[in-house]
């Protein structure tokens, strides 16, 4: 009697899982990685006009030269966080989507979700680190704060997306401890060809690759959000050293998973999800441009016409008029502040006669 032969172990996952366009598609991966990128270089460019000094508040309060510098720093504010907001609750919906799914979701998709958010927690504490070294150039204001520095309204998003993330990483350390290529159920595995080495072992790889990358990101975070700015160069090269980590296990992840799903040509489909990712990013694109033209519309005006530029760049002919009304308003400014130095100084003389004669009217034998 021949001996029954055992079946053999397959070495690679046959059994990826269903398509999910919503969480994998085109549309999602673009509109989130694009993003990131945008404000990962908005970060920098903001690090480097720091640097400079091109953001120093250095005239005193109520001058010309204060105004400038004050509204130059309001623009590249305002450039520094497009698209940050709606990123991270884009990124928020992603994770709990991903997360309340439980066991439907598979850990093909369950790890690209995991990729793909990082992104956000990537280009978040980027924008934080440089918001961190606008918030050392403004002058502290003497009123009494209502709410706390550290608890405004973008730093309770970075938590409640901090906490979030955590949670998708327990989540998905937990799934991948059921990692199985024999499973007759799909979605216990995943092709691991490009992302990690032949001879390796899963998912121990795996759990550490998202164990290392998760305290990486999350400490990042942590710095961010409670860091002074001198620590603000570091924390702002170990956030972007992270974009190419998961750009490429995102992008080697999808491609070598893809020709494995049931039903794959479905991943592909544009339906909601993928669309309002890409809406979402062409908002954030069209607010760069209009702001990015605003801002240097901005420098070539204080470099022509000087900072008086600043007091008159929001009046309502500004937009309209033409280069003799700007001039004519700059010269108005200037005339009236020649005017308004004229009359303190007047002021001061006339003080000075009262006080003199009020002293000799003291002592009239020094007249004598």
């Amino acid at each position: 009697m021949e001996a029954t032969e055992s079946p053999e172990v397959p070495t690679q996952c046959e059994n990826v899982g269903e398509a999910m366009p919503d969480i994998a598609g085109y549309g999602i991966l673009i509109g989130l990685s694009v993003q990131a990128f945008i404000s990962l270089a908005l970060s920098f460019w903001v690090f480097f006009l720091t640097k400079l000094g091109r953001l120093d508040i250095q005239h005193p309060e109520g001058t010309p030269g204060h105004a400038s510098e004050k509204k130059r720093l309001g623009f590249v504010s305002d450039i520094l966080m497009i698209g940050n907001d709606l990123q991270m609750i884009t990124g928020v919906a992603l994770i709990i989507t991903a997360v309340t799914n439980g066991k439907e979701i598979d850990l093909y998709h369950l790890h690209l979700v995991y990729d793909t958010v990082s992104f956000v927690g990537i280009s978040n504490a980027a924008a934080l680190i440089c918001w961190t070294f606008m918030g050392a150039k403004t002058p502290k204001k003497r009123h009494h704060q209502i709410a706390p520095s550290h608890w405004t309204g973008r730093f309770r998003v970075s938590y409640m997306f901090a906490l979030l993330f955590l949670a998708l990483t327990i989540f998905l350390e937990i799934r991948l401890d059921g990692w199985s290529l024999t499973s007759e159920e799909p979605g216990y595995c995943y092709v691991t060809t490009g992302i990690s080495t032949p001879g390796a072992s899963h998912p121990i790889t795996d759990k550490a690759y998202v164990a290392v990358t998760a305290v990486w990101l999350l400490l990042v975070m942590f710095g961010a959000l409670f860091c002074p700015a001198k620590f603000g160069k570091p924390l702002l090269i170990l956030s972007f050293l992270q974009f190419p980590v998961h750009l490429y296990m995102m992008i080697r992840l999808r491609s070598e998973n893809q020709g494995s799903l049931e039903n794959k040509e479905n991943e592909n489909e544009w339906d909601f999800g993928q669309t309002t990712a890409i809406i979402l990013l062409s908002i954030a694109v069209a607010q760069l441009i209009h702001q990015g033209v605003q801002y240097l519309k901005f420098e070539r005006g204080i470099k022509k016409y000087g900072p008086e530029y600043a007091l008159i760049e929001d009046a309502d002919y500004l937009d309209a008029g033409t280069p003799s009304l700007v001039e004519q308003g700059i010269k108005g400014i200037r005339e009236a502040a020649k005017l308004n130095l004229s009359n303190t100084r007047l002021e001061r003389s006339q003080v000075e006669q009262e006080e003199e004669s009020h002293e000799l009217m003291r002592t009239p034998e020094r007249r004598a």
